[in-house]
């Protein structure tokens, strides 16, 4: 039974899509879904963090009562998101990775650090070239 899906969110397409598609998995298990964004930066009073914030809770709101936004400060992406994660009491991670021709077969950096660094299972979820 899943409670908690935490979705690492960048603002890119395959990140919406990631989004939405946890979402979707959340639906029959009335969980709670928390989408993510880690932003390098110290205060939060930086005009900057007012704007991804707005940005990140229209996301939110736009998906849904379940889906949640929380914006983290600090460096290192994959760290912070592990650390929400293992802090909520997450079942599950979903990231995004891109793919293209050249690298393929390659996850992102910040899906593979998440992978290596998890207490819970992670999901990565690759965007469709179609």
């Amino acid at each position: 039974m899943l409670h908690r899906i935490v979705v690492g969110y960048d603002f890119s397409e395959s990140a919406d899509d990631a989004l939405a598609w946890a979402v979707d998995l959340a639906r029959p298990h009335n969980a709670q879904v928390a989408v993510v964004h880690v932003m390098d930066a110290t205060s939060e009073d930086d005009p900057a963090v007012q704007t991804q914030r707005a940005r990140l809770v229209r996301a939110a709101n736009e998906l849904g009562p379940e889906v949640v936004s929380h914006l983290v400060l600090g460096d290192g992406i994959a760290r912070k998101l592990v650390e929400f994660a293992e802090r909520n009491d997450a079942d599950v991670i979903v990231v995004a990775t891109e793919a293209n021709a050249f690298t393929g077969w390659l996850l992102g950096s910040v899906a593979q650090e998440v992978l290596r660094r998890a207490h819970c299972p992670v999901i990565t979820w690759r965007q469709n070239d179609e």
